[in-house]
């Protein structure tokens, strides 16, 4: 990750962004179209610069310069774009985050900038509202440190309300069925001037939170008996069985390399799934995905079930929507976890991909991939 040598007023850092931005589209490897693989959004860092874009398995990434790391990239909803105009995305900065990016996707050329106001750092993660019409995003208060959840324009990116994330640490979010928001809170404490150091980790209370996606209403709350777990990425699967991808934060280094990757949240509670005996993940899970029937695993189709990247113990591994352990495959420093159609893509961080198409193992060059993928269409 690249860092600057002191922190950059607001002023500075958007002229920055913008010089950066100029240069976006340029590449040192050329861009080319493979039909048969899905175009995907993401972030890598490549040259030691950030970039967040677009990329499909045989061909170089292409996208924007970014001012530090992007953690996840969406898609604009179409109906909120003219009729004729190019697919766009946001890209949101990693925590602690100072910026949100809208770019168009075809000519890797940023629309809008936002720096973020004084007193709010972002943490990674947004969802749009059903109609589109709103963008949720995960927030930090940095005078409490309190979790919020912003509602902000989908294209100015200018905040119109916010309200209690009803945690410490919010990470991911995800808009369910019904409208409501699910939010991960991760429920560790981090603050501007101690920049990614934990602070309240004998003291954490993760939780998955309930919330009225208009007013902020805390309807239901979920906590594990464990509180060292701390709750950050969320995947669900048709029949409404959320997936948590778990990090541990216990201080026992046995503990921790033992720790479970996921949890379960059906029938209204919320369990941990323990690994099977003798194996170790080193307790960080960087991404989860729901993996429908008849999907290729392994040379095999399986059944429906939740794929994890174990990212510190280069693994890819997956569970059954009920929990039952169903394999693992390596790949190194795993992270960022696609579904499409009835493929599935993974990332490691090293540049390595797999999924299971035929022919969809590969290797980018001197790409570090970041933790995150979305379907563009």
């Amino acid at each position: 990750m690249h860092h600057t040598t002191a922190p950059l007023t607001r002023r500075a850092w958007l002229q920055r962004s913008m010089v950066l931005a100029s240069a976006g589209a340029l590449l040192p490897e050329a861009w080319a179209a493979v039909d048969a693989q899905p175009t995907i959004l993401t972030a890598w860092d490549f040259a030691q610069q950030s970039w967040a874009g677009v990329w499909r398995p045989g061909s170089a990434p292409r996208g924007v310069a970014l001012p530090a790391r992007a953690h996840e990239v969406l898609p604009v909803p179409r109906h909120l774009l003219p009729a004729k105009a190019a697919p766009q995305a946001i890209a949101v900065a990693r925590r602690p985050g100072e910026y949100l990016l809208r770019f168009d996707t075809a000519s890797a050329r940023a629309l809008q900038w936002h720096a973020m106001e004084d007193d709010r750092l972002l943490v990674g993660h947004a969802v749009f509202s059903a109609d589109g019409r709103t963008l949720y995003t995960t927030e930090t208060d940095t005078e409490t440190g309190q979790g919020v959840i912003a509602l902000r324009d989908p294209l100015t990116l200018i905040k119109r309300a916010e309200f209690s994330s009803a945690g410490i640490g919010p990470h991911a979010v995800l808009l369910e069925d019904a409208g409501t928001l699910l939010v991960a809170n991760g429920g560790i404490l981090t603050l501007p001037e101690t920049g990614r150091r934990k602070l309240n980790t004998p003291r954490m209370e993760p939780n998955i939170a309930r919330l009225n996606a208009s007013t902020g209403t805390l309807i239901a709350r979920w906590q594990l008996e464990d509180t060292a777990l701390s709750l950050r990425h969320i995947a669900v699967s048709p029949q409404g069985t959320v997936a948590v991808a778990l990090q541990s934060e216990h201080t026992d280094a046995a503990a921790r390399a033992q720790a479970p990757l996921l949890a379960l949240l059906s029938s209204n509670t919320l369990r941990s799934i323990p690994l099977p005996a003798g194996t170790a993940l080193a307790g960080y899970a960087g991404d989860v995905a729901y993996m429908a029937e008849g999907m290729n695993w392994q040379g095999a189709p399986t059944p429906a079930g939740f794929v994890l990247s174990a990212t510190r113990a280069n693994q890819l591994v997956r569970w059954s929507e009920a929990g039952a352990w169903q394999g693992a495959m390596d790949l190194p420093e795993a992270g960022a976890l696609l579904t499409h159609g009835t493929q599935w893509i993974a990332t490691g961080a090293q540049g390595q991909y797999t999924g299971s198409k035929a022919g969809a193992t590969g290797s980018s060059p001197r790409v570090r991939w970041d933790n995150h993928a979305r379907s563009l269409g």
